[in-house]
């Protein structure tokens, strides 16, 4: 099983739940970030999840056939797969892969109107024309750009607490030298952290086993997936 690693991400979902007027949320970024498994994560303070992943089910982007009101997506969504429940206002639908499925930000206006269902997009900036998807969506959607791993989510990843991170922002604010001991522990943990790149898979591993054994194979089979344009 996955480490799972605490993300930036993970306190604006929530502040973002919190908001009784939130919008669709359309999350982008570079593959292999850990979007998917944030957005899963976040789930967990719904009832009710439904995902959809247009690349793994292509059958789905079909479902805005009939029109992109939320009752004849979610009619839609039921025939391909009738387990799929739709509770009103306990639901959290994530609409997965949006670059291979644009034509899905043209329900965001809706569902926004009818407010029966919190919806996330997760799109790739590969191969996907957000220009487009701005243009039918404007004023119905919010939008968050993720990023891989920056050094402070890496140094969560490491278990040091935010009051300990805090004191390297005070010692670069206020121009302090740290002791000798801070300082080698800080620069081991960066070399570390500029080794693994900052790609959550690749983090995960390092942290797991305490080493860098398979990190650089992971860091290839990750190149190469994102080599792919849908």
């Amino acid at each position: 099983m996955e480490y799972k690693l605490r993300r930036k991400v993970d306190d604006f979902l929530i502040d973002w739940k919190k908001n009784p007027d939130r919008m669709p949320l359309i999350i982008k970024g570079a593959r292999q970030i850990g979007k998917t498994s944030s957005i899963e994560h976040f789930a967990e303070n719904y009832k009710n999840f439904v995902e959809i992943n247009f690349i793994d089910e292509p059958q789905y982007t079909k479902i805005f056939s009939s029109g992109y009101s939320p009752d004849n997506v979610i009619k839609e969504i039921s025939f391909i797969n009738p387990a799929f429940k739709f509770i009103p206002h306990e639901t959290l639908i994530l609409f997965d892969e949006l670059q291979a499925c644009p034509d899905c930000a043209s329900c965001l206006k809706f569902f926004k109107i009818d407010g029966r269902y919190d919806v996330i997009c997760s799109g790739s900036l590969l191969g996907i024309n957000y220009g487009e998807i701005t243009s039918v969506s404007v004023g119905y959607k919010e939008d968050y750009e993720m990023h891989s791993l920056d050094f402070e989510e890496f140094l969560w990843a490491k278990g040091y607490s935010q009051e300990q991170i805090e004191s390297i922002y005070s010692h670069i604010k206020n121009i302090e030298p740290f002791s000798e001991n801070e300082f080698d522990v800080w620069m081991k943990c960066f070399k570390e952290y500029m080794i693994t790149g900052g790609m959550p898979r690749v983090v995960s591993k390092f942290i797991e086993q305490n080493n860098f054994s398979g990190i650089l194979g992971e860091q290839i089979q990750i190149q190469k997936r994102t080599k792919k344009i849908f």
